[in-house]
């Protein structure tokens, strides 16, 4: 029998100190947003509509009671019929992210694969930590290069 001892990727999935060149980067853990809506796959439509719009999103993730990323329901989902589940018309499996990726790894993927709105951020158990859109890492990019280019 053996005990799973977190390691490195744990230890940044926890946000834990960063030392040596770690500390230079931005990290996308460091700058995701938290507070992402989520739903779980028996929702209705209807309902999860209403909340995702009144926090002013247009996104909803999909997740098991653990908090692990099943799907993603981005604007289109939610005009569904308001009887639909979230299961029925989201988006499985979304692409994700790790915490440890630099700001400027996710840019590069983002405009490599023309993704114009978020990315999620997940833990290596796939546990949804947040999620970062395109113009914030776009926007914390530009302001960090030009802090780090004054003198």
């Amino acid at each position: 029998m053996f005990d799973y001892v977190p390691g490195k990727e744990g230890w940044y999935e926890d946000n834990g100190p960063r030392e040596g060149q770690a500390t230079d980067e931005i990290w996308i853990g460091d700058v995701a947003d938290s507070t992402v809506p989520t739903c779980h796959l028996k929702e209705r439509v209807g309902e999860l509509r209403d909340r995702v719009r009144a926090d002013g999103r247009d996104t909803c993730v999909a997740i098991d009671p653990q908090g692990i990323v099943l799907g993603l329901l981005r604007n289109r989902a939610l005009e569904a019929s308001p009887q639909a589940t979230a299961e029925e018309v989201m988006a499985p499996g979304p692409k994700t992210f790790r915490p440890n990726v630099t700001l400027q790894e996710l840019l590069k993927s983002m405009r490599d694969h023309d993704i114009q709105t978020n990315s999620l951020v997940t833990a290596a158990d796939g546990r949804l930590l947040g999620v970062i859109s395109r113009a914030d890492a776009e926007a914390t990019f530009a302001h960090e290069g030009t802090v780090e280019a004054a003198p």
